[in-house]
């Protein structure tokens, strides 16, 4: 649940335009009660209104803190168009213009405050050399807190600025981390590629040299598959069907050159069917677990494929009963690829893991998390 916008007329931000007036850009509600404040606080410490009861005494100050404030409003407006304007400077060329913008308002303040008390009908100063006094007292007034009022203002906007310019150095940071990320995944995909390749006419070459017509076969039904395989190393998901479906043409491919020696079982429950995965690393494991683990072997094995739920994560399992881990590392390229290329997508929610099968050989059991199925059909 979110809280509601401020309104328009509060809000605090620098370039803020009160009532669609351009000229009070950046007159925001926290430096008119800056203003007022110091106002107030000034006519709290004025001797004159201890004489007076306390009623008259507040009456009195509220309002001299009011006329001040109407006076001090010109200082106001000139001093922060003066910081908005010369943003752009450098601090030397700034904190000058500023200066003078405290100057010329430091000046007005007398006239003005005078000119709202003009009609009245008394006056604490009856003479001209004491109107002189007042005058010059309220201007000394009047520049030291414009020096100090523009000094707050020049360090706030200062700072504000070194905010934003770290806020934009993080996002490009992000941005710049996103871009390595997506260069460094499409990197991993590519190298798929050729890696399918070729393992895949290394098998070609062993059977045309056995049997011309199986080779023939087996290269034709190859082309089909590095076509669908190489076009889908460019997508960044795929429907877990359509890879389980691409895992079995590879299968079958391996099918004609060992024969009854491969064996294959799969499971895919048709709920996971358009379950999102990264494209290819299912062939890998498959292609991995007759590489190492069935090829090896003199009567074969079976390689079995199992897609579960398991809460919020999808765990898809390539097994095989082969020669285990005696005659296989498990730190192929094939494999150190599928895992930078989970940790490039998903950081700490995706894993690759090899154990032990229980009928012997090894079990592949990857991990990711299930996300539904955001793509068109395949076609």
């Amino acid at each position: 649940m979110s809280l509601p916008a401020s309104p328009a007329s509060l809000a605090n931000d620098p370039v803020h335009v009160p009532a669609g007036a351009s000229w009070m850009r950046g007159i925001t509600p926290a430096r008119l009660g800056l203003v007022f404040l110091f106002n107030m606080v000034q006519m709290m410490g004025n001797p004159w209104f201890a004489e007076l009861p306390f009623l008259l005494a507040a009456q009195g100050m509220l309002r001299g803190a009011a006329m001040q404030f109407l006076a001090a409003l010109p200082m106001l407006v000139l001093v922060v168009r003066t910081e908005m304007a010369t943003a752009h400077l450098a601090p030397r060329g700034r904190i000058a213009r500023l200066a003078l913008a405290v100057l010329v308002g430091a000046l007005l303040f007398p006239l003005v405050n005078w000119g709202l008390r003009f009609g009245e009908p008394y006056s604490p100063i009856g003479t001209t050399a004491g109107y002189w006094q007042v005058l010059v007292s309220h201007f000394f007034r009047a520049l030291i807190f414009g020096s100090l009022f523009t000094s707050i203002l020049y360090f706030a906007a200062r700072e504000q600025a070194s905010e934003r310019l770290m806020q934009q150095t993080r996002l490009a940071r992000v941005e710049i981390d996103k871009h390595m990320a997506e260069a460094r995944l499409q990197l991993l995909q590519a190298q798929i590629e050729p890696h399918f390749l070729f393992n895949s006419l290394a098998s070609v070459k062993l059977l045309y040299g056995k049997d011309s017509e199986k080779g023939r076969f087996l290269l034709r039904n190859l082309g089909d598959y590095l076509r669908v395989a190489i076009s889908r190393a460019r997508l960044r998901d795929a429907r877990l069907g359509e890879e389980v479906a691409l895992a079995r043409s590879f299968l079958a491919i391996f099918e004609v050159r060992m024969g009854a020696r491969l064996r294959v079982r799969i499971d895919l429950p048709a709920e996971l069917a358009s379950a999102l995965v990264p494209p290819l690393m299912l062939g890998t494991l498959v292609e991995n677990a007759i590489k190492h683990g069935i090829g090896p072997r003199a009567s074969g094995g079976t390689v079995s494929l199992t897609a579960r739920r398991c809460g919020s994560s999808l765990e898809v399992e390539v097994a095989d009963d082969g020669v285990g881990f005696r005659a296989r590392s498990g730190h192929g390229v094939g494999l150190a690829n599928i895992r930078a290329r989970l940790d490039a997508l998903f950081a700490g929610a995706g894993s690759l893991e090899l154990a032990r099968g229980c009928a012997g050989g090894v079990t592949a059991t990857m991990r990711l998390p299930l996300r539904a199925d955001a793509l068109p059909a395949a076609p």
